[in-house]
């Protein structure tokens, strides 16, 4: 990975210390979620119900694990000086956004996509594209007293987050759209369900071998371990390309299962579904830990590989995790800055 800018060090630190304090609290409880499931629709968005998404939402997601806050709504500070709101005393948290432009190093001009995009594809041969990173910090709503400024839309917003969900975790969960992936085989390579001690995902024969269901202590953990293996199976040779030549004890084989955890971690809360680390993956979580806390940087090399698997995955059997409406605020008060449109890395 090029050396990070500044401020995108400091995602990556934030990022690193708040994911080495949930698998410290995992090592304690193996049983811990990934993610909780605290309500229905518990998706991190911002003021006018657009959704944070990919490596922020799998942090803003554990980071609300660690709070008591109400909503999953959050502001960056220029968002809430619009609203003539106040954040004293409060810490803010980073979000990121990828941002293009097109070079040209002939001419040293810099032009946004959209500009690009008008040019004459003779002249577009002239440039190249170019990411970069604007960082945000943001508020969540509980740290602001909008609920005294605003009371009415305060009252609206939380009706949409006040609706329990009831994993029934002691049952044999049954998710039908899942279900019908796995029995009928709609996915990029074969499932081999059957008895057997462990699941795994199989390079050389590109196939997926899964447990039957009455072998897991509930429904969620049948399929969270049908998507982690899912995830393997996205990087093989003419998908993802995530692969490198290594053996089970190298480092590479190590981030890939981080990769399918937390991968397997966001589908599943998409899904409404609670995903715990694999009890035989548990043995990970200090080298995780260790390699954190020496480059904080892997953390976001691996939400990258995660956000691409989770879009593959989803692409692919055509799941749409943002199926509902969004309800906005007022007209007059919801005039969304360009920087709080949905967060996309």
């Amino acid at each position: 990975m090029k050396k990070m800018s500044k401020s995108m060090e400091k995602v990556a630190g934030k990022f690193a210390a708040l994911m080495i304090q949930q698998m410290n609290e995992i090592e304690k409880d193996w049983t811990r979620p990934w993610i909780k499931v605290k309500m229905k629709n518990f998706l991190p968005q911002n003021i006018s119900g657009r959704h944070y998404q990919g490596g922020n939402t799998i942090m803003l997601l554990v980071y609300l694990m660690f709070t008591q806050y109400r909503t999953p709504v959050f502001l960056t500070f220029n968002k809430v000086k619009e609203l003539g709101l106040s954040v004293k005393g409060q810490h803010s948290f980073p979000v990121y956004h990828f941002l293009y432009m097109y070079f040209n190093p002939s001419t040293y001009d810099r032009i946004t996509e959209t500009a690009f995009m008008e040019l004459p594809e003779i002249m577009q041969a002239d440039y190249h594209k170019v990411p970069s990173i604007k960082v945000f910090d943001v508020f969540n709503l509980d740290q602001t007293d909008y609920d005294k400024v605003y009371p009415q839309e305060w009252t609206e917003i939380m009706s949409r987050f006040n609706e329990e969900v009831t994993l029934n975790q002691n049952k044999m969960y049954s998710d039908p759209f899942l279900d019908n992936i796995l029995d009928n085989q709609q996915w990029l390579c074969p499932f081999d369900i059957r008895l057997s001690n462990s699941a795994h995902y199989n390079l050389t024969q590109d196939r997926i071998v899964l447990p039957l269901k009455a072998q897991f202590n509930d429904g969620h953990s049948y399929y969270a371990t049908a998507l982690h293996e899912m995830t393997h199976s996205t990087g093989a040779e003419g998908r993802l390309n995530r692969f490198e030549k290594g053996d089970e004890t190298s480092e590479e084989y190590a981030q890939e299962e981080l990769v399918a955890e937390l991968s397997a971690a966001l589908m599943s809360y998409y899904m409404g579904i609670e995903s715990t680390i694999r009890e035989d993956h548990v043995s990970y979580l200090k080298g995780w830990i260790n390699k954190m806390k020496k480059e904080p940087d892997y953390l976001i090399n691996v939400l990258g590989d995660v956000v691409k698997a989770v879009k593959y995955t989803f692409d692919t059997i055509h799941f749409e995790p943002f199926v509902q409406e969004i309800s906005s605020l007022p007209k007059e008060k919801t005039n969304v800055e360009t920087e709080e449109l949905v967060i996309v890395d």
